[in-house]
């Protein structure tokens, strides 16, 4: 019977692609179904790439494993149940905050002990928790579970029935020292992907989700307001825009994507935007935007999880993406196929820098079972012919 603490060989392996050359190294391959956490949270511990937590069911249930790169092992670090790989973040000084139904626990990774933080009230189900750098504050929102009848088993099937229920939704705040909880904002819309700044603890990013039906995504709360709160529109969305997946760079601008249709014209854009909206750098990409996207620690490169490099480029969504930003424009480079089917999230490759802007850490479920990857963003081309 597998418990915490089991050691299990990761069985790595490493190629170079054969259409960029770079050298990429597959961290999991056993069979089972792997994932790194959700590109929201750094999965790394310390400054380097030898350390990381993943998430796996080769242990019968879901569980989150230590991964040691020089020791091709891992570790098992919390029991097994039926989770999803999104529900933890990770402080990098080596705490796991993770969601075990509808209980928020911490695991320290070095004595692997758990307690519990917090709990989410019946009849809400939570999701997508995020730290601050320091690991001082967790924050996330917990939703009003209901049925849907648009299942189908295909991905996003209920997003727009879900949406227009209009589900009563509260952003949670809770301290990670003192167990303090602090309910910060709260509406009937479908509140997602709460991000906490990285250093500013009180000031939270969250959306509206429900895909393209949405007509304003992007929102921030300052728990610091006592008297009068409310949530404040951030990059204000106009008729035929449509925003998705923001994330906080290091520096704590907001990082996110924009389509705009206008005049039969579809355009896709990367975008930067101060928290308190006074500053806004957007740049044109020369094809379909490139899925998820997330900057090195000074923002001078994105990856994505897309390649598109033109507006017919019909196979951008197999290749992983090295972006620059300059005079208005992205510039796309291939960095590596990536051969994903999309079918399920956790497929998606969700790409992060590590620490050391070295690797780009994804997920593919390329052969069938999803395996965590990373590649060398500085070998690019050093394998070709």
């Amino acid at each position: 019977m597998v418990a915490v603490g089991d050691v299990f060989d990761a069985q790595m392996d490493e190629h170079r692609d054969p259409d960029t050359g770079a050298l990429v190294r597959r961290l999991t391959g056993d069979g089972s179904g792997n994932a790194h956490l959700y590109f929201t949270s750094t999965s790394f511990i310390g400054d380097g790439a030898d350390r990381l937590v993943i998430s796996s069911d080769r242990a019968g249930g879901r569980a989150f494993f230590l991964l040691e790169v020089p020791e091709r092992r891992l570790v098992q670090v919390t029991e097994t149940q039926a989770r999803s790989f999104s529900q933890a973040c990770l402080d990098p000084a080596g705490r796991l905050f993770h969601l075990q139904d509808r209980t928020l626990k911490v695991t320290d990774l070095r004595a692997m002990q758990s307690e519990d933080l917090y709990r989410v009230p019946d009849g809400f189900r939570p999701a997508l928790p995020t730290c601050t750098a320091d690991g001082r504050y967790v924050a996330f929102a917990y939703c009003q579970e209901s049925a849907q009848s648009t299942e189908t088993g295909v991905i996003y099937a209920t997003m727009a029935e879900r949406y227009y229920q209009h589900p009563a939704c509260v952003v949670m705040r809770i301290d990670t020292e003192s167990g303090a909880a602090e309910a910060v904002w709260g509406e009937r819309e479908w509140i997602s992907h709460v991000c906490i700044h990285p250093t500013r603890a009180d000031l939270i990013l969250f959306c509206h989700e429900g895909g393209s039906h949405v007509a304003q995504r992007m929102w921030t709360v300052d728990t610091s307001v006592r008297r009068g709160r409310q949530a404040r529109p951030l990059f204000r969305q106009h008729f035929g825009e449509s925003c998705c997946h923001e994330y906080f760079t290091r520096q704590g601008d907001v990082g996110f994507q924009c389509i705009v249709e206008s005049e039969g014209e579809t355009l896709h854009f990367n975008c930067f935007v101060r928290p308190d909206g006074t500053w806004l750098r957007q740049f044109l990409l020369p094809g379909q935007r490139p899925g998820h996207i997330q900057s090195n620690s000074d923002n001078t490169l994105v990856v994505g999880d897309r390649a598109h490099l033109s507006p017919d480029d019909a196979e951008g969504g197999a290749f992983m993406s090295i972006i620059r930003h300059a005079n208005g424009r992205g510039e796309v480079t291939r960095l590596c196929r990536h051969g994903t089917s999309w079918q399920t999230q956790m497929s998606h490759p969700h790409p992060i820098f590590s620490p050391d802007d070295r690797w780009a850490l994804f997920t593919s479920d390329a052969g069938g079972a999803c395996n965590v990857y990373m590649a060398d963003v500085t070998s690019l081309g050093e394998g070709r012919p």
